[in-house]
């Protein structure tokens, strides 16, 4: 990392690494400032969506859950700062070609985590409860903690985060040719296997309509991933055309 003495020390770089996590830690507490005022009307909306009366067990469970809520949109609101304070700290060390590949490949990450959490949100863990909500009979009285409930969904918009991560990580794997659109093709019957027990592994407890609701989409994206393994593998192959031809130049020069 450079600026304009040459090149930094040990220290130094200490010195920088320093200062990025301070501006990320004073980014997440203003990010929580305003996660803080904007956590009341997001945790109505998540119990109106879901099971639209919830109980508090203790006196300090409202304010905890407020503050916990607070805390992950602080984190999810000061992210892409973070993200931006991280990359200008690690891109001097970079080759320009890993220049090209980081940056896409962090907020392609963060975006789709982003689109799975709201996936969870909109409708797979409504689906999910209003399906556990069949099996309870008449004689039974469902009454839902705050914080029971929370935790399902941060649990469930993980999962789903994590899930929708499987595009670029199958798009990662092409680039480095480790695998090929036409194996990916090939084995969807595993696919659809493999993708029951992720969805056992990440679903939080044992949810069987949690990994049904949450595995199609899954199976959706792995085909989807094909096709942008097609993309990936085309590109890969005309830059390695293009590389040989330039050889081919350089040779003849």
């Amino acid at each position: 990392m450079g600026d304009g003495r040459g090149e930094m020390t040990f220290l130094e770089h200490l010195g920088e690494l320093r200062r990025v996590l301070w501006h990320a830690v004073v980014a997440c507490v203003l990010g929580g400032i305003a996660g803080w005022i904007l956590a009341p009307r997001l945790m109505e909306a998540l119990i109106q969506s879901t099971v639209h009366h919830v109980i508090l067990l203790t006196p300090l469970e409202g304010f905890n859950e407020r503050l916990k809520l607070a805390f992950i949109l602080g984190v999810l609101i000061a992210s892409p700062y973070v993200l931006y304070r991280v990359w200008s700290f690690i891109v001097p060390g970079l080759l320009k070609r890993e220049r090209s590949l980081v940056l896409p490949i962090a907020l392609g990450s963060w975006l789709l985590f982003l689109v799975g959490a709201w996936c969870s949100y909109a409708i797979v863990t409504p689906i999910v409860l209003h399906t556990l909500g069949v099996f309870v009979t008449p004689s039974m009285e469902m009454t839902i903690q705050l914080g029971a409930l929370l935790s399902f969904i941060y649990n469930m918009s993980i999962a789903c985060g994590v899930v929708f991560q499987l595009p670029l990580v199958l798009a990662g794997l092409t680039a480095v040719g480790l695998v090929t659109p036409r194996t990916l093709a090939r084995q969807w019957r595993y696919a659809i296997v493999g993708t029951l027990f992720v969805t056992a592994a990440v679903t939080p407890g044992d949810v069987v309509s949690a990994q049904i609701v949450l595995g199609i989409p899954m199976i959706a994206l792995y085909f989807l991933s094909v096709g942008l393994s097609w993309l990936v593998a085309r590109a890969r192959r005309r830059r390695a055309a293009a590389d040989a031809s330039m050889g081919e130049e350089a040779g003849h020069a």
